[in-house]
């Protein structure tokens, strides 16, 4: 997209390019930029409300969001789920990328890296949040400790680093760099653990900052890098880049990820998906007060069958993550 002849004259003030801080066009991006023509041979005029809405949230020309709502139908159709951080992310590759490329792209972090996060119901997302809390509570136990005292949970803030990979978190030279990283590692890994390093250089280079506030508000808008904070904003690009560069100095190779993913599931989610499925039974039994009782065993039989489901496709995913 950036070599269309009027790309900035339509996209220069677009949502996406909000932390672009003059960053692009940068020469050392454009000329890596390996499509040299763009295949708009997929065309879906069939989209849905949310993605005609994402796309708004994206872009404000009409050619690109048309570009982005072909991507978006399409990976919706193939993945069977959506979810909004597709948007993010893929328009933020399309910058850079074919739509057929990105497509590729977004087809095997989908399938082998970020499995499960992509969903309507984001349950493997929600346990990596709460596999995040496990290690910040073994690395900084007072950190840790200060954020649970102020109600701050990681499913709360975690989500805009490992669902949208850190598009309108990081300013875009520090983005470009911490996608380098990411698609390069963990392509090649079938592996997420990147995230998990970032999130901890995250949390260690506005460690003080998190400490000396009780806000929840402004502890949000630490966590997520909000620029607004005068503290933030004058330091903010070489705070983002040092953080990307600073996650390499995190080896994880001693914790069993899988362990801890089942350990979260077990200890954190599994409760509420019990609960949310005896208030969802509890309703409809309250609905439906004539049911015989072989219909309300054929009922207690589909709770323990879903709870099982989720169960089992969550262990699915983890045994797809090959840590």
């Amino acid at each position: 997209m950036l070599r269309r002849a009027d790309f900035w004259k339509e996209e220069d003030e677009a949502p996406l390019l909000r932390l672009n801080r003059s960053f692009l066009p940068s020469e050392e991006i454009v000329d890596k930029i390996e499509d040299n023509k763009e295949d708009d041979t997929i065309v879906n005029t069939d989209h849905e409300r949310i993605i005609y809405l994402d796309a708004e949230r994206t872009f404000l020309g009409t050619a690109q969001r048309t570009t982005l709502m072909n991507v978006l139908s399409f990976l919706r159709n193939e993945f069977g789920s959506y979810h909004q951080a597709m948007s993010y992310v893929s328009g933020f590759l399309l910058l850079t990328h074919s739509p057929s490329k990105v497509i590729e792209t977004m087809r095997q972090l989908h399938r082998t890296v970020l499995i499960g996060y992509w969903t309507e119901e984001p349950v493997a997302f929600a346990t990596d949040a709460y596999v995040f809390d496990y290690l910040l509570a073994d690395y900084d136990p007072e950190l840790h400790k200060h954020l649970l005292n102020n109600y701050i949970f990681p499913e709360t803030y975690a989500q805009k680093w490992f669902t949208t990979l850190c598009v309108n978190v990081l300013p875009f030279e520090a983005l470009f760099r911490f996608f380098d990283i990411f698609i390069t590692q963990s392509i090649a890994a079938s592996s997420n653990i990147f995230l998990f390093q970032f999130a901890l250089s995250l949390v260690k280079h506005v460690r003080e900052e998190l400490l000396q506030t009780k806000s929840v508000a402004t502890i949000y808008q630490y966590l997520r890098l909000d620029s607004s904070l005068p503290q933030l904003n004058a330091k903010i690009d070489k705070l983002a880049m040092s953080i990307v560069e600073g996650a390499k100095d995190y080896d994880l190779s001693s914790y069993d990820l899988t362990q801890l993913r089942q350990k979260a599931f077990n200890e954190k989610l599994r409760v509420r998906l019990e609960a949310a499925n005896r208030a969802h039974q509890e309703n409809k039994e309250n609905q439906n007060s004539c049911i015989t009782s072989s219909d309300d065993d054929d009922d207690d039989e589909t709770e323990e069958q879903t709870l099982s489901t989720a169960i089992n496709g969550l262990v699915s995913h983890m045994k797809k993550l090959h840590i």
